[in-house]
């Protein structure tokens, strides 16, 4: 099928713009990576979870705007677009999001602090008796 110049624009702008939502999704899940810090084997598996979703999105993504075909300039303008997002605001938005985070979870949180410190405080003012045994296992009180 020929496709017009314009058209070919209009294909090669959409694939940038799809590459700078995979960019800002991957900072996402960086993001989450770095709140929850999990293991190698987890990792893997969101790893693996993550590049399907990616690939899932780019060829839904050339099937809407391109009827399925695949073209270079696709493929460029794909990463040119991730390219873009990573090198301008991609790791402004990871310390954001990582802040926003830690901001909302003390907020969310500090009741339940402020809860445990109270009464271990309340539990610290009562007073404990202790019992004591001698060395035959009767009890002394104090």
């Amino acid at each position: 099928m020929t496709l017009s110049t314009a058209n070919q624009a209009y294909i090669f702008l959409a694939t940038v713009y799809a590459g700078l939502l995979l960019g800002l999704i991957y900072d996402v899940y960086r993001a989450f990576r770095m709140i929850t810090k999990p293991g190698k084997v987890l990792l893997a598996v969101f790893d693996l979870f993550f590049w399907i979703l990616a690939a899932l999105f780019s060829f839904y993504m050339f099937f809407k705007v391109n009827d399925g075909e695949i073209r270079l300039y696709a493929y460029l303008g794909l990463a040119l677009g991730w390219g873009l997002y990573i090198l301008t605001v991609g790791s402004l938005v990871v310390k954001f999001l990582v802040k926003a985070y830690r901001i909302v979870s003390n907020i969310f949180l500090w009741p339940i602090r402020m809860t445990v410190k109270g009464v271990k405080w309340i539990g610290g003012k009562i007073p404990v008796r202790k019992d004591i045994e001698d060395e035959e296992g009767n009890t002394l009180k104090q």
